[in-house]
């Protein structure tokens, strides 16, 4: 049966830095580690495909922006026929602090907006994701803030959150979400030692 990972953002350049893009840049990451080859737009997204250990793994970057992201999801699962614990999202969060990761099994969406769309499309909790941190401490107010670039000084704490995903993405396709979570779960920088 073949795999799903969605990365969740927002599509055109205008968003392309934003923290809420976060989702986008790790499976961007991802399709180069697994040298996935180009699956052109469908089902309201930008598709890539690969193989990795005899196993189908389909990418995923919904461009219905990412209040909709459900509707590409939903339309990904019922084309490829995938059993929804086959499924991964990867998203930002807004409650995590910059550098901590946290795959989940299911569970509520959190407030994140895209993970409720993913839900209400779906009609269920029960999918794989990964929750991204991107910086808790602001000023701003949450819907400025998701969609501000990262600071200068975060980008080096960034590249490690998006190889350490890479490495959690992995985990999850050859060894399943209850792994990734004993191996991945918590901030980066602990995660290294």
């Amino acid at each position: 049966m073949p795999k799903l990972i969605v990365g969740l953002g927002n599509p055109g350049m205008k968003y392309a830095d934003t923290r809420h893009n976060t989702g986008f840049k790790v499976v961007d990451a991802l399709a180069v580690e697994i040298n996935a080859q180009e699956g052109g737009k469908r089902w309201h997204g930008v598709t890539a495909k690969a193989e990795v250990g005899g196993e189908t793994i389909w990418l995923l970057k919904p461009q219905t922006y990412m209040n909709r992201s459900g509707k590409s999801v939903r339309l990904a699962v019922e084309r490829l026929d995938i059993a929804l614990d086959q499924v991964l999202v990867v998203c930002d969060d807004l409650a995590l602090p910059l550098g901590v990761l946290r795959f989940r099994a299911g569970g509520s969406s959190g407030g994140q907006k895209g993970l409720d769309s993913v839900i209400d499309f779906l009609d269920s909790q029960d999918f794989c994701r990964l929750r991204v941190g991107i910086g808790a401490e602001s000023r701003l107010n949450p819907r400025e803030f998701v969609l501000k670039p990262f600071e200068a000084d975060e980008l080096t704490v960034l590249g490690k959150v998006i190889a350490e995903s890479v490495f959690g993405c992995m985990t999850w396709v050859k060894k399943g979400i209850y792994a990734a979570m004993n191996k991945h779960n918590g901030s980066v920088e602990n995660l290294e030692e």
